[in-house]
């Protein structure tokens, strides 16, 4: 009897840690996504293998279901992660004040490393003698809108 009792207590106790893992409590609003597994939480799945230079199957199927700001746990820690670029400059403009960006510096250096950065050079030049080439042919060039349309090309 008292081991049915212990089980149940068990399955219980057991639950309740999963779902408060998956649903964190917060003092604002937090953006939809998933939280994973508990402890390993989505961590396989953004470090898989990308063999392109586009932006990687996590990230894309998640803006996709939860749209360009989601949260995630990835490496035992819940994360948000911005796609969002007037969201990405207001955090960098804050950083050390209202973020927490503890996975910056080697994230930075993990996507931008010199390898990864071999990779993406010739990328980056025949998209720049290209845009130049048309740009030449131009009476004159608004920088703004050339440049982002350089960075979306």
């Amino acid at each position: 009897m008292w081991a049915m009792w212990l089980a149940a207590l068990v399955i219980i106790s057991l639950t309740h840690w999963i779902y408060r893992w998956r649903n964190p409590k917060c003092n604002g609003k937090l953006p939809p996504g998933s939280m994973g597994l508990p402890l390993l939480g989505e961590t396989l799945q953004f470090f898989s293998p990308n063999t392109t230079s586009d932006v990687p199957p996590f990230i894309k199927e998640r803006m996709l279901r939860f749209g360009p700001i989601f949260r995630t746990n990835l490496v035992g820690r819940p994360v948000v992660i911005s796609t969002d670029a007037d969201l990405n400059y207001f955090i960098f403009q804050q950083e050390g004040k209202l973020f927490q960006s503890w996975y910056l510096k080697n994230m930075v250096l993990n996507l931008f490393g010199p390898e990864s950065l071999k990779k993406m050079l010739h990328e980056v030049e025949q998209t720049a003698c290209i845009r130049l080439r048309q740009w030449s042919c131009q009476d004159s060039v608004e920088l703004k809108e050339a440049t982002a349309s350089v960075i979306c090309y």
